[in-house]
Order: structure tokens, then sequence, then C-alpha cells
């Protein structure tokens, strides 16, 4: 995730999830558990027309230019991006709650070559427990990775974000890792 549309930690960090749309605003989740409890946040990207309004008045807070990199670690920027970018939260229910357990005990199948496309969906997956792991897959999860398809369905649908836009679609070939 890129730094700039980082969360604060709200707990025990389990799963970060972006999903890039070559066709509109990346989307971001991501789960934590606070005392018992698994919380989900997200946040779109701002909007393209918006972007360049909110970095420009990023920019402009400060009287000398500084790098990007260091812009975002400001107190001003971190301030000024939940006008752009609100983070919204919702606590999981029992069902919802089972389906990341699930896919925290169960895992994805790491042999599996992710399919190619040449449009659609870039997906970058940070599984924090039980050890830290990233994925990445771009176009249709393959069909394997079905678990994975429906942790980002339920946050999607709990986001109320477009499902044509940000839901998952699984190919039904499949696919082996070859180095």
């Amino acid at each position: 995730m890129w730094e700039g549309y980082k969360f604060e930690e709200n707990g025990k960090k389990l799963i970060q999830i972006e999903i890039s749309c070559s066709f509109g605003e990346s989307m971001y989740f991501q789960i934590c558990e606070n005392e018992n409890n698994y919380i989900a946040y997200w946040r779109t990207e701002p909007e393209k027309y918006k972007r360049g309004e909110f970095m420009c008045k990023a920019v402009c807070l400060f009287p000398e230019p500084m790098p990007l990199s260091e812009l975002v670690k400001t107190k001003e920027y971190k301030e000024l991006l939940p006008k752009y970018s609100p983070v919204y939260s919702a606590v999981l229910n029992k069902k919802q709650k089972n389906i990341i357990d699930i896919f925290l005990k169960k895992g994805i199948n790491e042999d599996v070559h992710e399919p190619q496309g040449r449009d659609g969906h870039s997906y970058v997956i940070e599984v924090y427990h039980p050890e830290y792991r990233k994925f990445h897959c771009w176009c249709m999860l393959p069909k394997e990775w079905i678990i994975l398809a429906d942790v980002i369905n339920m946050l999607v649908d709990m986001s109320q974000a477009d499902f044509q836009k940000y839901g998952a679609e699984i190919y039904k070939e499949k696919f082996y890792f070859t180095p």
C-alpha cells in the first residue's frame, strides 16, 4: 500500500488489501483485531479530479518544496487526507469474522501461478497473521484462491462499493507455478 494512504494502527493488524483498478480509483481495506472483535477499515483513493486539488493543498502547506515521501509523513498531510479520502469502519458480524478466520487458518496456495490479463484489477494482499506474507495478483484470482475472493467480496459488500469495479473474479482454469 502506498505510504500516502496507509491506515492508522487500530489493534492487531490481520490483513491489508489494495485493489487497484485500471478504470478508476484504488480501494484499500484493512482488518484488525481489537478486544476480540474484528474491525474492517476502508478508504478509496481520491477521485481523479480531486486528487490534483488534494495534492496541491498538501504541497502548499509548506513554504519549501519537499519530497512526496516526506510530505505524506507530516501531521498536516495526515490531517488533510481524511477530507479527500475518509476512512470508514465496521465491526464484523459472526459470519464475516468466520470468513476471515477461515482465510487466516487455511491461507492461500502459494504454488499457484496467478493468471495474467490485459485489463482489470490488480491485487496486493498482505497477511500479518500468523506470519507476514505478501501476494500479488493481476486481473482475476486463480480458482485455488477462492477463499481470498470470499474475503474481498465480503469487504466490497460491507463497504457498499461498486462490485463491478472492486469485486473479485475467479479464473476457472488451473495454473501451476513454473520458475
